[in-house]
């Protein structure tokens, strides 16, 4: 073993027996301890194999994404300097500079007084825990045979081919060569569950973290991660064959399912890093956080603006480091609060809503949009009688945007396997672009349920860094990311003829971002912005409500 990859392991495992916890640990109160700077750290970002993984790294490099002081771990002295007085440091959180750690009140006090903390957060305090919300599940009806390309889907067709996902497979893209990190609550008897098997023979889940409890047994958990899993990973030949069967896994808890607090949020931005870090091309994230037991934790829904929320933060970071994040939309459609929840209101990742077996939405589908005005969902896969595989030991049917959004993580895979020379965020503006609604994308089903066989077929070899537009549609104000900042350009509006009806320069902001006000009396339809820099030009379109 050479002395990097040595390095490199010696890193990830520096926290992961770290946490030898009182008997009395879960009855005391969790904060986010954040750091002044990375200051006195061993590493640096000129020499990323002792703290990143080779796969992390060559994601960067072959998405043109610079190694930063973000990627930087956290300082080992300040963390040493907080173990002496803190009960436990869980785990640190380098895209936050900071540390998670239970502490009593006189410890917080001390905290506080160390001249490179900067901000101590309670995220977790002892309360009732809330009730587990059970899952509702179908023994699986026996079906005729579903056979393509020599692959008997059986029941587990239409989901898959709802998406063309089956021409994929036909064309040999399985998933073979990329790695889905998977966030859940637990993966109950995953590892004994036949529908696994061809990942464990074939030594396909790559290993496991708990962020939730370091030394618990995930695959004695709950049992939702092995249902999300199973629609991705499953093979049961003339039952289930998931999306992306050939792909490789990391199964991470980042869930605690017998409690609701904003430590999860917390959990949720451990394991994207660690996701990160040991080299995962995507993120399947089939949770979603609004309401806690602990009131003040409460999200509101100005809140879902892309920018605020903990798990959103980190949903953007993954993003911005090269990693196509898979977000459910959440299970609210119903409910007074029928909003997504966080992280799927990022900018930056692809979120999920529900359909049936006959492309109608789900009526349980969270609704967008974003507080400041973004569509959301992105695009829907079934989410309403899913076919998966039951801790139990069979399989059955369930419902849930948990589900729509795995299938849609598989298909990623599949689709990025084919596509390998594109970015993350060219993959999940393909996969916009191929879908049923994409010219009338609304906030209950977003650009509609994509065609991945039609994506796969496209010439295009080289998109160009998509550009937000946001609200859209849109009244007469609109607000674009550039992912400039402070740069000259010239903007011009035309409409679907081609007929120029605006013009300006501009000047983007120090985040890249620009606001134009639009002229109130333009017809309903479609627009195209265009803004050009002195290096190139970039085209989104728009449509005028």
């Amino acid at each position: 073993m050479n002395t990097s990859l040595l390095k490199f392991l010696s890193f990830i495992l520096l926290f992961a027996t770290a946490s030898i916890l009182p008997v009395n640990v879960s009855a005391q109160a969790k904060y986010f301890i954040g750091f002044t700077d990375k200051q006195n750290s061993t590493y640096s970002v000129d020499k990323p194999n002792e703290f990143l993984s080779a796969r992390a790294i060559e994601r960067r490099q072959k998405q043109g994404i610079a190694i930063t002081t973000d990627d930087l771990p956290v300082s080992s002295t300040y963390i040493n300097q907080v173990a002496q007085i803190a009960t436990t440091i869980h785990y640190p959180l380098r895209w936050f500079n900071g540390v998670v750690a239970t502490l009593t009140p006189q410890q917080l006090t001390a905290i506080q007084e160390l001249s490179f903390v900067k901000s101590v957060t309670k995220v977790f305090e002892p309360t009732k825990s809330s009730t587990d919300e059970e899952t509702d599940w179908q023994p699986l009806n026996q079906s005729d045979k579903n056979t393509f390309a020599n692959l008997n889907y059986g029941a587990s067709y239409t989901q898959v081919a709802m998406m063309n996902g089956h021409i994929l497979h036909g064309n040999g893209y399985l998933g073979d060569g990329m790695v889905i990190a998977v966030l859940d609550a637990g993966f109950l008897n995953a590892n004994t569950h036949s529908a696994f098997d061809s990942l464990r023979q074939k030594g396909r889940i790559l290993g496991t973290r708990d962020f939730v409890n370091p030394h618990s047994d995930i695959y004695q958990e709950h049992y939702h991660g092995t249902m999300v899993l199973s629609t991705m990973g499953g093979y049961v030949d003339g039952n289930l064959i998931g999306t992306a069967p050939r792909a490789k896994y990391w199964l991470i808890r980042t869930e605690d399912a017998a409690t609701e607090q904003i430590i999860e949020e917390y959990n949720w931005a451990a394991g994207a890093e660690f996701a990160d870090s040991v080299g995962a091309d995507i993120i399947n994230s089939s949770l979603g956080y609004t309401t806690f037991d602990v009131a003040g934790q409460n999200h509101s829904y100005q809140d879902l603006n892309g920018n605020s929320a903990p798990a959103t933060l980190a949903a953007n970071m993954a993003a911005s480091k090269g990693l196509v994040v898979v977000v459910s939309a959440g299970n609210d459609g119903n409910s007074t609060w029928h909003y997504i929840s966080t992280p799927a209101d990022s900018p930056y990742v692809l979120t999920v809503g529900a359909v049936d077996n006959n492309k109608i939405k789900a009526d349980f589908s969270s609704f967008g949009p974003t507080a400041d005005g973004r569509i959301k969902p992105d695009v829907c896969a079934m989410g309403k009688g899913t076919v998966l595989a039951i801790a139990t030991g069979t399989t059955g049917t369930s419902n849930g945007t948990s589900f729509s959004s795995p299938l849609m993580a598989g298909m990623v895979a599949c689709l990025w396997q084919a596509k390998p020379t594109l970015t993350a965020q060219q993959i999940i503006e393909l996969i916009k672009s191929s879908s049923s609604n994409y010219s009338t994308p609304n906030n209950s089903i977003g650009f509609g349920i994509p065609d991945f066989a039609l994506a796969s077929r496209s010439d295009i070899v080289d998109l160009p860094i998509p550009i937000e537009l946001w609200p859209n549609p849109f009244t007469s104000k609109i607000n674009l990311n550039l992912r400039k900042p402070n740069t000259e350009l010239a903007i011009s509006v035309f409409n679907a003829n081609g007929q120029i009806l605006f013009s300006k320069k501009a000047l983007s902001n120090g985040n890249g971002l620009v606001e134009i006000e639009l002229p109130k009396d333009w017809p309903k339809g479609i627009y195209i912005i265009s803004l050009s820099t002195a290096e190139t030009s970039y085209n989104v379109m728009g449509i005028k409500q």
